[in-house]
């Protein structure tokens, strides 16, 4: 990925380029201070992704991303004025971080600029990575608010099995593997259900009894639970 910071502060950029590494994204990271600098990089260079920064010596960025436009672009700055954050919406930025941020909400960010790339790769579109990458982020904060009675350590052993099954996988196969109750083992498929990580089908077997089988809506958001 080819980045470009637009930051004045050498410091703030430096965090910035730190974040990008602990991605492994570090091959081509660039950095300028100005508005100016940056119209003249990226006038000579291709670029996957702008950060910017609202505050710049010779001017605002948010005036500047008009001309932005085509560019998937992350605004993290210390303005949290709802006029600043409204233009930044209304002109397209992909995600918008207030200084000061974590390392996990870049990390989030990052990751939704990935989706965004990944949907416009394709030559067609459908619903379901329509709604992978507008429901991008939000895994986070359903795990955050694990339902009553399911515990992350429990949870973390469920997703390292599924992450080892080969096809669609049952309540049972599961239970068997890490010898943990059926009925508790079914709760936590259940909530990855609700948050769109599993999907659930029902087959019939000689028993002529429907079984629930769950097979993965998407690796990375295992890996992003994990």
């Amino acid at each position: 990925m080819r980045v470009l910071i637009i930051e004045d502060d050498p410091m703030v950029a430096m965090i910035h380029k730190e974040y990008f590494k602990r991605k492994e994204i570090s091959n081509d990271l660039n950095h300028v201070s100005t508005l100016e600098e940056a119209k003249e990089f990226l006038a000579n260079s291709d670029t996957d992704l702008i950060i910017l920064d609202n505050y710049l010596a010779d001017g605002q960025g948010i005036e500047f991303l008009p001309e932005l436009k085509g560019y998937p672009i992350i605004m993290i700055t210390a303005a949290n004025d709802v006029q600043t954050v409204e233009a930044a919406l209304t002109n397209g930025v992909v995600d918008y971080l207030v200084k000061p941020f974590t390392y996990e909400r870049f990390s989030q960010a990052i990751d939704k600029v990935q989706d965004y790339m990944k949907l416009l790769s394709k030559e067609k579109i459908n619903q379901d990575l329509i709604d992978d990458y507008l429901n991008s982020g939000r895994v986070e904060e359903e795990e955050d608010s694990l339902p009553k009675g399911l515990s992350r350590i429990t949870l973390k052993k469920v997703l390292e099995n599924i992450k080892e099954q080969e096809t669609g996988f049952t309540t049972q196969q599961v239970a068997d593997a890490l010898d943990i109750s059926r009925i508790t083992i079914r709760k936590y498929l259940n909530h990855l259900v609700n948050i769109n990580v599993l999907s659930e089908d029902a087959e019939y077997y000689t028993s002529g009894r429907p079984v629930s089988v769950f097979t993965v809506v998407s690796d990375s958001k295992i890996d992003k639970l994990l």
